[in-house]
């Protein structure tokens, strides 16, 4: 069985969350990091596995998994 992907309960049949209150708060934190990394480092990261991209890419990369990292953090520890 998958547990829910937001607070760790078992997930829904099919699904990565357990209830409709996880799923906003799942959708909201990817609004979050899409709003502050919209590019996920730079456009070059994905395509060719991450050969042309810059310091200042892999820089930007890095802080968006932080960030990722640490709003999950919180989302854990408050619920």
């Amino acid at each position: 069985m998958i547990n829910c992907e937001v607070c760790g309960k078992p997930a829904l049949k099919n699904v990565v969350i357990c209830s409709k209150r996880c799923e906003k708060v799942r959708l909201y934190v990817y609004k979050l990091i899409d709003k502050y990394f919209p590019l996920h480092g730079c456009s070059n990261c994905w395509e060719d596995l991450g050969g042309r991209c810059t310091d200042e890419c892999r820089k930007e990369f890095q802080a968006g998994r932080e960030f990722a990292d640490d709003i999950w953090s919180l989302v854990k520890m408050l619920l």
